[in-house]
């Protein structure tokens, strides 16, 4: 009987660390998607503004071409507009990529503490199984453990 109860608390061992590392486990898999998600984000911001660096550079390019003088009325104005939209667009994907990095962040530490407390719980419940079973072998009644 002592070494069932013995291989029922290696056991119980064993499950609750594989619930530990699972929880680890995840954890790396969300830190690494939110490390892909900055790195997704930077390029698409670089995109976005050499996008509307082009697009001012042919909007210059055109009112250069028709003679328009681009230091007042509405020329500068499109030009200012353009340049607006660029910042708004950039700041669109900042706030989009770092809420999912931060989501995936923290998703990670809730993997991690899930894998903790489950395997915690994995330990306690094979070590009150074994509890159980001694004492129900101690005490020679034939008692029905769960």
């Amino acid at each position: 009987m002592a070494a069932s109860g013995a291989a029922s608390v290696v056991a119980s061992g064993v499950s609750g660390w594989a619930q530990y590392q699972k929880g680890q486990s995840e954890q790396a898999a969300y830190d690494y998607n939110s490390n892909v998600v900055i790195e997704n984000m930077k390029n698409q911001e670089i995109t976005s503004e050499d996008k509307y660096a082009a697009l001012m550079g042919r909007q210059r390019s055109a009112f250069g071409k028709s003679g328009v003088e681009m230091t007042s009325g509405s020329p500068l104005l499109v030009l200012a507009n353009t340049a607006m939209q660029g910042m708004e667009e950039h700041d669109s994907i900042e706030q989009a990529g770092t809420h999912q990095a931060a989501l995936d962040t923290y998703y990670g530490q809730q993997a991690a503490y899930a894998g903790t407390v489950g395997g915690v719980n994995q330990f306690l419940s094979g070590l009150s199984h074994a509890g159980l079973t001694y004492t129900a072998a101690q005490s020679g009644a034939a008692m029905r453990i769960p």
